[in-house]
């Protein structure tokens, strides 16, 4: 019902958007003093437009919580045991996040310099990490008694996380430019609803770049470099067995607090137009963060 909702505002406010960009001589209105800027030489794109886009990215992600709770070995409540009489924690540091995206972005010039886009599309994702778990009884007498037992309590397990999700958000895009080069400063806030486990992800993202036009073969190019600052928390909860088989007959919930390892990675991209309408762009993230996006766009 959530994601009803969601898409209904969307294509509500893409719909209004559209129809107010043009006049009923179907004049673009938009951008707001376009007409001076082309007046100076300026060449703008059309001023509306959609993409498709695919987002391949891999990164480190650091661990601020993970915690267990409502543990049950076949009907016996641990909770109170655990807590009263033992000493449990569990370490896990470090996870590595791999996110696959499909999404589709629409965008409007308001001015030759500001676009505004939304963002609408699904996530399909896994999270991955080794898991220790560390009990000890507080009694030194009892902890001597269990230590066969407690020796068994597995170590350097695999805890993977899968998920998939519906992530929206909305961005801007600020650009100038001197002749042929051009500044573009990029900022958007996305959140995913996930599905299979219960948890969101939130992403603000910056990206600074600087690039060059040009044409090759009566074909416009533009390609860029510079950076891309992540800001990325995931609030993942769940059941254990769906996640992690241990070795006895223990049931219960899971929830991990993670963020981005590093926040900025360096990128590169082009992109190229065919007839004023038809766009693609291709580009790549290194570094701490490695990223592919692919997009095919239409102006209009």
């Amino acid at each position: 019902m959530k994601n009803n909702k969601i898409i209904t505002l969307l294509i509500f406010i893409s719909c209004s958007i559209f129809s107010f960009g043009a006049e009923e001589n179907n004049k673009n209105i938009f951008p707001i003093f376009g007409e001076e800027a082309i007046a100076k030489g300026y060449k703008l794109p059309k001023p509306m437009g959609i993409n498709f886009v695919y987002v391949d990215m891999e990164q480190n992600v650091d661990i601020n919580k993970i915690e267990l709770s409502k543990l049950y070995f076949n009907k016996i409540n641990l909770d109170p045991i655990l807590k009263k009489d033992f000493n449990f924690s569990i370490d896990a540091k470090k996870a590595k996040s791999i996110n696959k995206n499909k999404i589709v972005r629409a965008d409007l010039w308001i001015f030759p310099f500001l676009n505004v886009y939304g963002i609408f599309g699904q996530t399909k994702g896994y999270s991955k990490t080794k898991v220790d778990i560390n009990i000890a009884a507080k009694n030194p007498f009892f902890n001597f008694l269990l230590k066969p037992i407690l020796s068994k309590v597995p170590k350097d397990m695999d805890f993977t996380l899968n998920y998939d999700g519906i992530t929206y958000g909305m961005g801007t895009t600020l650009v100038t430019g001197y002749r042929n080069f051009f500044f573009i400063g990029d900022l958007n806030y996305t959140k995913t609803s996930l599905d299979i486990i219960e948890g969101e992800i939130s992403a603000l993202v910056l990206s600074p770049k600087i690039g060059y036009n040009f044409t090759f073969y009566k074909l416009p190019i533009s390609i860029w470099f510079g950076g891309m600052y992540q800001d990325i928390t995931q609030t993942l909860k769940g059941n254990i067995a769906d996640v992690i088989k241990l070795p006895v007959p223990i049931t219960g919930k899971f929830e991990i607090d993670e963020s981005s390892s590093s926040n900025w990675n360096k990128i590169i991209g082009l992109r190229t137009e065919f007839y004023e309408t038809i766009e693609t762009t291709l580009e790549f993230g290194y570094g701490d963060r490695k990223s592919m996006t692919l997009a095919l766009g239409y102006r209009f």
